[in-house]
């Protein structure tokens, strides 16, 4: 018997036979539902309301520990935790979607020589004639005076047609000393197209080759999230079977190809234009955007599969570009470290002079890097994405609707700014971490990060437990003890991975010269309330620089200049990486590290 699961306000319904578990469900009708767990029951986020059929579908336990009764009542489930098998109507509540968050794609500049890897040459060959029995590609390799070119069937084949219907007229596009296609004519347009995929986002720019220049960017949510909000949760998914990783690879591939038509048609444009590409990404997407087994990175060592630069064509790897045209996938340079990383210490000018600097992108993985005495050297960290709202009760990513700034005054008062200026459905990380900072600033909160029970602005959950009321307006958003520790452990983690660094290298903090953040969460933020709560030493804040997506800038720089890309791969044969966990003390950081 058909049944239907209708999705609301969307309006999408799909049709099914066959019992199928809610979570799924969401993922078929391509709704990306938070699902910080993977579909473990264990995280709470994956929430939605039965609009009808809620009687038939009773509560489990685990659902009671997450939602109120009165929720219950009103037909709210878990979609991890719901099987249907008869006609429904859900609703998806705005806090429970991934879709229409704050995608930073903007980064600074970086001046860099342009020199792509690919040129277009027009040539008008001397005709064959019985006098003159030279073969169509001899011919192309004395025009251009190049005897060591090289080509593939696919362009030979096309080559003689080309040049008989054309009056001997042909234009090549040429990669090194690959003639990798040929048309009938100029392209006027001279297009590369740079991704950053990350593990929350992918950032896409379509650029001019030949002038360097932005032609226009697109964000768009990895649909990978709806496999699992951490990298871990993806790996285990993977590692299942060969299909689950293929579907995490189509699903990146599918994102990127998608972003890039939308691009190309602002700009009246086919994707069949673009002859060049450049991707970047953690270690683990990394993995997976080239359909690379990624179980080694899941387990101890975690080691990858290569650290070496691949260059390939696009057709390999399913994205839509001219025929023939390759994209450029830049070293990664251990298991938690990837050619992201790379690419924002490239945009930085990491290796470049000798100051003491201190580069972190922020994320749920965060990556440090300490730059001093001619050396550099990586840690990633395990912050968890708590930044991102994950764990958080009322945590959100910054979308509208969102806090994403907050003070509270010395008599509890609370004033927020929301994103969109409309009522607050959540909390995204700068304010999460501007309410945690003005707590400590208010002595709501001790230097051990507990709540002080009896100060203003404190009031007590029904299970007793001490929370503050950030917003009563529509929807009341609390932050808790537990929300508290929650973001104590994530700026703990990177907190330990800059003291670990500072002391590998035998560097005071008052030394450095620069710290520079990356990442969407870095740039929200504020620099005092991180250095208030002791997620950064405390240093003077103009030797703070935020930088955006630094690692799309990176990504950009390679695209349009081999001699980026050649730079990059010197800086990767520098950079250092150091492991965390094996450290001496390295608990004893972690432990000052959370400290408030």
């Amino acid at each position: 018997m058909t049944f239907t699961i209708e999705f609301q306000p969307r309006g999408l319904r799909i049709d099914r036979t066959q019992p199928i578990n809610g979570l799924d469900a969401a993922r078929q009708s391509g709704i990306n539902l938070s699902a910080v767990c993977g579909g473990e029951g264990i995280c709470g986020k994956c929430v939605i309301q039965l609009l009808s059929g809620a009687e038939n579908f009773k509560p489990s336990e685990i659902e009671r520990n997450y939602l109120s009764s009165e929720k219950i009542n009103q037909g709210y489930r878990l979609a991890c935790q719901t099987t249907f098998d008869s006609d429904v109507k859900i609703y998806i509540p705005t806090e429970s979607i991934i879709e229409d968050q704050i995608l930073q794609i903007e980064g600074g500049e970086s001046s860099h020589i342009i020199h792509p890897a690919v040129h277009q040459f027009e040539l008008e060959l001397k005709g064959a004639h019985l006098k003159d029995l030279t073969s169509d590609f001899s011919r192309i390799k004395a025009t251009l005076k190049n005897e060591a070119l090289t080509t593939e069937l696919d362009v030979l084949r096309c080559i003689p047609n080309i040049l008989r219907e054309n009056d001997w007229k042909v234009n090549l596009w040429i990669r090194g000393k690959e003639v990798f296609h040929a048309s009938s004519t100029r392209n006027t347009n001279h297009i590369g197209l740079a991704v950053d995929v990350g593990s929350t986002k992918i950032a896409c720019y379509l650029l001019d080759l030949a002038s360097g220049k932005i032609l226009t960017a697109k964000g768009t949510p990895n649909p990978q999230i709806a496999y699992g909000e951490d990298i871990m949760t993806r790996l285990g998914y993977a590692m299942q079977g060969s299909a689950q990783a293929e579907t995490l690879f189509h699903l990146t591939i599918d994102a990127i190809n998608q972003a890039a038509a939308k691009m190309c048609e602002r700009l009246n444009l086919s994707p069949n234009e673009i002859a060049d590409g450049c991707l970047v990404g953690n270690t683990a997407m990394h993995h997976l955007f080239l359909n690379l087994p990624a179980g080694s990175l899941a387990v101890s060592p975690f080691v990858p599969v290569t650290t070496d630069p691949i260059y390939l064509p696009a057709q390999e790897l399913g994205i839509t570009a001219m025929p023939g045209a390759a994209v450029y996938a830049p070293p990664v340079i251990a298991g938690f470290i990837g050619s992201d990383h790379l690419a924002f210490l490239l945009a930085a000018r990491f290796g470049e002079d000798q100051r003491v600097r201190l580069g972190i992108d922020i994320g749920t993985n965060t990556e440090i890097a300490l730059q001093a005495g001619g050396r550099i050297v990586s840690v990633s960290t395990a912050s968890g994405p708590a930044f991102e709202g994950a764990h958080i009760k009322h945590g959100m990513r910054a979308a509208p609707g969102a806090i994403e700034h907050v003070q509270i005054n010395e008599n509890g008062n609370v004033e927020i700014q929301v994103i969109g200026s409309q009522s607050p459905i959540g909390i995204c990380g700068s304010g999460i971490l501007d309410a945690v900072a003005q707590m400590r600033e208010q002595n709501i909160l001790n230097h051990r990060g507990r709540m002080n029970k009896t100060a203003p602005g404190i009031k007590l959950s029904a299970n007793g437990k001490p929370e503050i009321l950030l917003s009563a307006s529509k929807k009341p958003i609390t932050l808790s003890q537990n929300d508290v520790d929650q973001i104590l452990l994530a700026k703990g983690a990177i907190r330990a991975g800059i003291d670990i660094l500072l002391d590998y290298l035998k560097v005071n903090a008052s030394e450095i010269e620069e710290i520079v953040i990356a990442g969407a969460f870095g740039s929200y933020m504020l620099p005092q309330h991180a250095i208030s709560i002791g997620m950064l030493p405390r240093v003077p804040l103009d030797r703070i620089t935020t930088v955006g997506n630094a690692a799309g800038t990176g990504a950009r720089m390679m695209l349009v200049s081999t001699l980026s890309r050649t730079r990059a791969e010197e800086l990767a044969d520098q950079i250092e990486y150091l492991e965390l966990t094996v450290y001496p003390d390295f608990d004893l950081f972690y432990a000052r590290g959370i400290q408030a």
